[in-house]
């Protein structure tokens, strides 16, 4: 590759009729109490409540209000706070015993406190603050099993928003669905096509590059017509040999929110099979300053112990370097400082091999299945846990 780039509680599961009437009472002596405070203006997102995706157990005596909270469409980065109540409708304190995220992102700590028992027919409320920090776009979700004393089975919270930037990509698709991916898996003549490029916020902002060269506009003119809130531009990416089609569409804005965003290529030359259950395949490390660098993260699931043991630029135009790693026993959150030589300008995208090993130091060796002959099962390869990931940004 070329170093520079042209709900609310559901209360209806069964429960009984005393139990729902103990926490319908828990829930509008909270609504009474907002209703008291003063109306602020939040500076964070605010996640709305979600239902439960499942019925409690029949003799549960906790339950989660609400069962999840969506924060919606946040910015990269953000960290995300959300509170949740553990209401206890038995008449005795409980503990709770555990509390396990799904991912290194999300952090709880409730550990050890108690639940208060129900008074007066008011059920018993723990506040739990939780928050999760996101990075790279999409979808992301995690969940929080907590483990209370005396419960069957544990309590499940969740947290889910859309992360994306404050200026967004959008793709006609061969069926004329706009989908935010360049749809060529079928048909490589879509790696050439028309991407819309606005802003979320509907605020104006300029277009500068794609895919690091000046932008071809649809019926605007950059000398003389004012910024817009949304633009069609063209993009043209290679088509042959498979190693150069770009597995990423890349735009440069002026917005400072948005200054570097992308949209995944799908065509049969850029399918990603990493040995590494990496949570993205590419990490936007944004605006570098010439002669400075910059900083990102990787989140990478299911690694138990094993740690990375080596980050190395795949280029040798550039420096990548492990700055920390951070385990929470089952994701690492892994920090790579890259720094680009004297000789890069512009836009960029470069690899960056990460290499794991075992908690004795020895290659960690994970195993991936491949598709069978037709009619056979899939086939189970044994791989060395390397992974080459793509970093782009700009240097200026």
């Amino acid at each position: 590759m070329k170093s520079t780039l042209k709900a609310n509680l559901q209360m209806n599961y069964g429960m009984s009729a005393l139990m729902r009437a103990v926490l319908l009472s828990a829930v509008l002596l909270s609504a009474f109490a907002t209703a008291q405070a003063p109306i602020v203006t939040p500076t964070q997102p605010i996640g709305k409540p979600m239902r439960a995706a499942s019925a409690p157990a029949a003799n549960a005596k906790v339950i989660a209000m609400p069962a999840g909270l969506d924060f919606g469409v946040v910015a990269p980065h953000t960290l995300l706070e959300g509170n949740f109540k553990l209401a206890n409708t038995s008449d005795k304190p409980l503990k709770v015993l555990g509390a396990q995220p799904s991912c290194q992102c999300t952090t709880i700590d409730i550990t050890g406190k108690e639940i208060p028992a129900q008074t007066a027919g008011v059920a018993g409320i723990l506040e739990v603050p939780v928050t999760m920090k996101v990075s790279a776009t999409g979808l992301k979700t995690a969940q929080v099993k907590v483990v209370v004393e005396g419960e069957s089975l544990p309590i499940t919270l969740e947290l889910r928003a859309e992360v994306a930037y404050a200026v967004r990509l959008a793709i006609a698709d061969a069926a004329g669905k706009i989908q935010p991916y360049v749809d060529a898996a079928e048909d490589a003549s879509r790696l050439k096509g028309v991407a819309q490029v606005f802003s979320s916020d509907g605020k104006p902002f300029r277009v500068l590059s794609v895919q690091g060269v000046a932008p071809e506009f649809v019926n605007w003119n950059a000398a003389s017509d004012a910024p817009l809130a949304k633009y069609e531009v063209r993009f043209a990416l290679a088509g042959e040999p498979c190693e150069q089609v770009a597995k990423y569409l890349l735009v440069e804005t002026d917005r400072a929110d948005a200054r570097m965003i992308d949209a995944r290529v799908r065509h049969a030359c850029t399918k990603i099979s990493p040995a590494l259950d990496i949570a993205e395949f590419r990490s936007n490390v944004g605006v570098i300053a010439a002669g400075g660098s910059g900083t990102f993260d990787i989140e990478i699931k299911k690694m138990g112990a094993n740690r990375i043991a080596l980050v190395k630029a795949v280029d040798a135009q550039f420096l990548a370097e492990l700055i920390g790693q951070r385990a929470d026993g089952s994701s690492l959150m892994v920090t790579i400082r890259l720094t680009p030589g004297k000789n890069v300008t512009g836009v960029f995208m470069t690899p960056v091999h990460l290499m794991a090993v075992d908690s004795n130091g020895q290659p960690y060796m994970t195993q991936r299945p491949e598709p069978g002959a037709p009619g056979q099962p899939p086939k189970i390869n044994t791989l060395s846990a390397e992974v080459d990931l793509l970093v782009y940004g700009k240097v200026q």
